[in-house]
């Protein structure tokens, strides 16, 4: 069956979701390709209707572009602030402004909400307020993984950590431990204080959505009650598909 073909592209990984037209908004297959990968191959077995797309990273949005113009798929959106968006923009130069943060708000929207925080927990850590019919602007901290290779890269003794699953309880009694709470700890200290800061901006029903890939690990540590919506971003990119194409 033809489907509506969505692709993330962020600073580590491509991720591909498959939403079949007129299908509730989450009725998708998502993927996740590390590294380099063929943009033909996934067209070819996607046979996708219709594309959209949000990319961080200006060498792959200009790469997806070629791809898809000699790709004979006839309804593109490439996501950003140029497209018709379901708020006003209250930020000085918008056009600088990411297209996974846009995303993420049009999913607050598609979710049916106009007051929302929004945390997306990636290799950044995003903090966003919609308000009000508008997108306020918000503020971005280093994610999980970026805090754990600076404290490698510039220090001469730090080993390189990783942290799959939650993080040792303080006090550690070792470096490895010490470093991983830290900065799991650390991160969701910052967080809570980013968010707390935000609602002060935002609407009094406000809710606060959290996203991303580091979301699961952030969350049980900040204190504050969120809702964890994992294809925040896949269900704004499939709303400024279905808003701008259709």
């Amino acid at each position: 069956m033809s489907c509506i073909l969505l692709l993330d592209r962020g600073n580590d990984s491509l991720k591909a979701a498959h939403a079949e037209p007129g299908g509730p908004d989450g009725a998708w297959r998502i993927e996740t390709f590390e590294g380099h990968v063929e943009l033909s191959s996934i067209l070819s077995e996607a046979a996708p209707v219709g594309v959209a797309y949000s990319s961080v990273v200006p060498s792959w949005t200009r790469y997806a572009g070629e791809q898809l113009a000699s790709s004979g798929v006839k309804s593109v959106l490439e996501a950003g602030p140029g497209v018709d968006l379901p708020f006003e923009l209250l930020i000085e130069h918008p056009e600088s402004l990411g297209p996974d943060r846009i995303c993420c708000a049009c999913g607050a929207v598609a979710m049916g909400l106009g007051e929302a925080v929004i945390v997306d927990a990636g290799t950044a850590v995003t903090v966003d307020v919609l308000s009000a019919g508008a997108f306020r602007g918000g503020a971005i901290y280093p994610g999980l993984d970026l805090v754990l290779d600076s404290l490698h890269r510039g220090t001469a003794a730090l080993p390189h950590v990783t942290v799959d699953s939650g993080p040792p309880e303080l006090p550690a009694s070792n470096t490895v431990d010490a470093i991983a709470s830290g900065a799991v700890f650390g991160i969701a200290g910052a967080v809570r204080a980013l968010v707390e800061r935000s609602l002060g901006s935002a609407g009094p029903d406000s809710s606060v959505l959290m996203t991303g890939g580091r979301m699961e690990i952030i969350k049980r540590h900040i204190g504050l009650e969120v809702v964890p919506v994992p294809d925040l971003l896949f269900r704004g990119l499939l709303y400024l598909y279905l808003t701008n194409l259709r």
